[in-house]
């Protein structure tokens, strides 16, 4: 007898009659009692039971379709059938009866299921819990105006005292699990942010005023940090409201060389514009037109880029709720997937001297993440390489991409329970001019999609 799947092995009559049952309650509207009731099947609770939590689980189910793959690779398989199957494997007896062909099936895609829908597991429960996690009050100094140990003098003559900075990152998420009054801390990787207990207030502080002093959280800032652009660089951000991120690219420059910030909104872009008076940030070229319609070639001399694009949002703690904006449907991430892997290979493809490009969204959706990468790697060759963050934080980090994805662990996330800080992702794109840009492979015509992300 060969290994292989045993077609002559009946699929057990529970997951048949259950998956028939599911797909008319679905499709047709049916009563799932009468259903249930008309088969005059021996083991009615547990049909009962299956149906119920099958229906109860449909959403995580067609998620799980989408990550695994599951039904464009197997196209023999019923999907209403594969629907009952993976909801006994993952949330009913967690085993499987039989050795018919599609019970073989799902089990080989079993690890593939667990890790995905370990992923969702934790995105929604960060999503529905998000008051519950407690980070840190981050301080940003404005090094264009102050010294990180000017600011640390002025805050300890605020009766603040200053814990030791500390050397691992263990023992630095241990100061910041216990942080309180009357202590603060230098960050670990970041040494312009400082780190205060939960709650504190600066919106009423002089150095918030005057620009010296920027909220920004840890994660926001390490874009900038990570870009680490050289003084007397040019620099491109491509998104560039509400201006955070861009006024720290500025003080990494101390104001020496061009950061040209771009923003299309015009709400957005007085943001923008006020950030960049506030921080001093003379450096800084506020430009309000949409990026995709820059003439490259009157930026060809562009040498770093922060590509950070509008994003679900799915891993900001702080943002009220917003039933659009934390529980995204897939065609909203589908959409924004589409805008962002659009910008990023504009940004590869078009300015030939770019050293280091960054690319960061404030989500924990692979869609918008490994998703992406993976995408732009495709294209990209070996024009360019992508960066394993961890080398770059020197091993300093615990949260990183998943293996799972052609990017591998190289990418960088923050998470909000683990990290106290928001939830962000950080890919890190650098150039090997030894080989030429490929062409660009545009898919789908610029004013098309455009019109169709802004529907989002």
């Amino acid at each position: 007898m060969s290994n292989g799947f045993v077609h002559s092995v009946m699929v057990p009559r529970i997951y048949k009659t259950t998956a028939n049952i599911v797909r008319r309650v679905r499709e047709d509207g049916a009563s799932l009692k009468t259903l249930i009731y008309e088969k005059n099947h021996p083991n009615i609770s547990g049909i009962y039971g299956l149906s119920m939590n099958t229906l109860r689980m449909l959403h995580h189910l067609d998620q799980l379709f989408d990550k695994t793959h599951i039904l464009t690779e197997q196209p023999r398989l019923d999907p209403w059938l594969a629907r009952v199957l993976i909801t006994e494997l993952l949330w009913g007896k967690k085993c499987l009866k039989g050795h018919s062909k599609p019970v073989l099936t799902v089990l080989a895609y079993e690890k593939k299921l667990q890790e995905e829908l370990k992923n969702l597991n934790y995105i929604e429960t960060l999503i529905s819990h998000k008051e519950k996690v407690q980070k840190p009050r981050y301080v940003r100094v404005n090094t264009l105006l102050l010294s990180v140990e000017e600011a640390i003098s002025s805050f300890q003559k605020e009766r603040w005292q200053l814990l030791p900075r500390s050397t691992t990152y263990s023992s630095y998420l241990q100061s910041l699990s216990q942080l309180s009054e009357p202590y603060f801390i230098q960050d670990l990787h970041i040494p312009e942010v400082l780190a205060f207990p939960p709650l504190t207030s600066f919106h009423e502080h002089a150095g918030y005023h005057n620009g010296e002093l920027i909220l920004q959280d840890k994660a926001s800032c390490l874009s900038a940090h990570l870009l680490n652009p050289v003084s007397g660089s040019i620099v491109l951000d491509m998104c560039a409201a509400p201006g955070m991120k861009t006024t720290h690219i500025a003080a990494k420059l101390q104001n020496y060389g061009e950061v040209y910030a771009v923003e299309i909104d015009a709400k957005r872009f007085e943001t923008l514009f006020r950030q960049i008076k506030t921080t001093h940030s003379s450096c800084v070229k506020p430009l309000n037109q949409d990026v995709l319609t820059l003439d490259p070639k009157q930026y060809s001399h562009v040498e770093y880029i922060l590509v950070d694009p509008t994003c679900s949002g799915s891993g900001i703690v702080d943002r009220p709720e917003q039933s659009n904006i934390n529980k995204p449907v897939s065609k909203r991430l589908q959409n924004l997937q589409s805008f962002q892997v659009y910008l990023l290979r504009y940004a590869l493809f078009n300015f030939p001297n770019a050293r280091r490009i960054i690319y960061s969204t404030c989500s924990l959706h692979p869609e918008e993440n490994e998703e992406v990468i993976d995408e732009v790697l495709a294209d990209i060759g070996n024009a360019y390489s992508l960066v394993p963050v961890k080398q770059l934080l020197k091993k300093n980090w615990t949260n990183f991409s998943s293996k799972r994805y052609n990017c591998g662990d190289k990418c960088l996330y923050s998470k909000p329970d683990i990290d106290f800080c928001n939830g962000f992702f950080v890919a890190v794109f650098e150039r090997n001019f030894d080989v030429a840009l490929p062409e660009c492979k545009r898919k789908g015509g610029q004013k098309t999609f455009r019109r169709r992300y802004q529907k989002t």
